[in-house]
């Protein structure tokens, strides 16, 4: 007999774990590797980015274009890197929030936490909005639907996203999975068309050194930066899923070399029509399928709602857990399953669209808001989280050059991206961003004071899963 085998033989369990963890009530230790991808991959919605942005990015960085995306995809497989030091040591339906809450403390957390909530819910806005405008001028038959008939669009996703959250976590990253590998597929089959129609003409990819510009290369990153936001997503579902240490820093890096490949892809099919055909630069101006190239967006765009609803769904699950936020965001349901803070945020992430259009407003006035939000909530949350990483592990006993070296490279990129965007936005949408900084003031402002009225609520902040009784061989659980 071995002696891995003999020590199981003899082994006594461990009954001194406890019974429940912070999380009790989610279904713990079910979901899958391809569940945490299906939900990182749906986050970034890449078929609907990949159909919309490369022509915008060239019109801001020419030549650059390609060279934005392959700095982009540097950059967050660095994040990546940073989040999969935390991931393989603490496992938290609050991902970022609980990461930055570790190294650098609960007001951090906080801000950590509002800013990337406030990111969630404003990317759920936006491609909410965006799918549903599609949908309904494909089924009127319209270029510009009637306001109505987009906001009947909105309350009928709406209603499906609530519904898909609130009967458990398989069912919503497999709806996800399905999806989004329906949309992925075929704009890489519309990609493999528009090449090979265009003769493989790849000259327009590499950088003109005559027209070097950091301005419009950190214009173009920065852009770039909003097909990758939501790709840590995955990380919220750290306690419902097998072997979470393993699992989900494994997932992350795949979700984000998956979803480069894609845009690199993609990318050069936009800009060798570009090359070819300036005037109408597109793949419906190659393939003659308009009709299914809005389709496709308008998936991946609902789908990308719907992940980004259950990655704030699971946020606000463990802030409530810790009393940061009202009890009923805490709330599991039989399914296992945030349910009840699951149906709250849908009905907030349709209602505010709604309400614009309702009130005369378009998708623009709903944008002029949200894209800053989105943008400066990610950016920020994923560099607090680059500057909590070394502290966390000199905490834990655990520093070293490798990882301090890992965590300063992306923060510096994150920092440029994140000043140049404030200065650009503050010429071009300055309305915007003032809402946009209001919000995320008040809400940090709001949990400030919760903390302050509450002295031992600070100590809470960062809660994360512990293994329990049933988790061991031959336990309580007899797991």
């Amino acid at each position: 007999m071995s002696a891995l085998a003999d020590a199981i033989r003899q082994g006594r369990p461990r009954t001194d774990l406890g019974r429940s963890s912070p999380f009790a009530g989610l279904r713990r230790r079910h979901a899958r590797t391809v569940d945490v991808v299906a939900q990182s991959v749906a986050a970034t919605a890449p078929a609907g980015v990949l159909l919309i942005h490369p022509g915008a990015l060239y019109a801001r960085s020419g030549s650059f274009a390609f060279f934005d995306i392959a700095v982009t995809i540097t950059l967050v497989v660095g994040v990546a890197l940073v989040i999969g030091m935390f991931a393989r040591r603490v496992s938290s339906t609050g991902s970022l929030y609980t990461f930055a809450a570790r190294g650098l403390g609960a007001h951090v957390g906080l801000l950590t936490g509002s800013a990337l909530g406030i990111g969630y819910l404003a990317i759920a806005m936006n491609t909410l909005s965006a799918g549903a405008t599609r949908i309904a001028q494909l089924a009127t038959g319209n270029a510009e639907a009637p306001p109505w008939a987009i906001a009947g669009v909105m309350l009928v996703v709406g209603g499906v996203i609530a519904f898909v959250i609130a009967r458990g976590l398989r069912i919503s990253t497999r709806v996800l999975l399905v999806l989004e590998s329906i949309a992925v597929l075929t704009v890489l089959a519309l990609s493999i068309a528009a090449l090979s129609a265009t003769q493989w003409d790849l000259a327009i990819l590499l950088p003109d050194p005559s027209h070097v510009s950091v301005e419009a290369v950190i214009t173009g990153v920065a852009f770039s930066l909003i097909g990758f936001v939501g790709f840590e997503s995955g990380v919220s579902l750290g306690p419902e899923t097998r072997r979470p240490f393993a699992a989900v820093p494994r997932a992350i890096l795949f979700s984000v070399g998956a979803t480069g490949l894609v845009m690199l892809v993609g990318t050069a099919a936009q800009l060798s029509i570009i090359a070819e055909q300036p005037g109408e630069a597109s793949l419906a101006s190659v393939t003659g399928l308009a009709w299914l190239i809005d389709l496709i967006v308008a998936i991946s765009f609902l789908a990308c709602a719907l992940a980004m609803t259950s990655a704030a769904a699971r946020l606000a699950f463990a802030m409530s857990r810790e009393g940061v936020l009202p009890e009923r965001f805490g709330r599991a349901s039989r399914h296992g399953v945030p349910a009840v803070g699951g149906m709250l945020l849908s009905a907030f992430v349709v209602a505010v669209p709604v309400a614009v259009y309702a009130f005369g407003g378009t998708r623009q006035d709903l944008r002029m808001v949200t894209s800053p939000a989105s943008i400066i909530g990610f950016v920020l949350a994923y560099a607090l989280v680059c500057l909590a990483a070394p502290v966390f592990l000199a905490r834990i006993g655990e520093i070293t050059l490798r990882a301090v070296l890992l965590a300063a490279a992306p923060l510096a990129g994150l920092l440029a991206i994140l000043g140049f965007y404030l200065a650009s936005t503050m010429r071009d949408n300055p309305v915007g961003l003032a809402w946009a900084g209001a919000i995320l003031a008040a809400v940090v402002a709001a949990g400030a004071v919760r903390l302050a009225r509450h002295p031992g609520l600070a100590s809470r902040v960062g809660v994360h899963d512990w293994p329990v009784d049933a988790d061991c061989i031959d336990g309580s659980g007899r797991a």
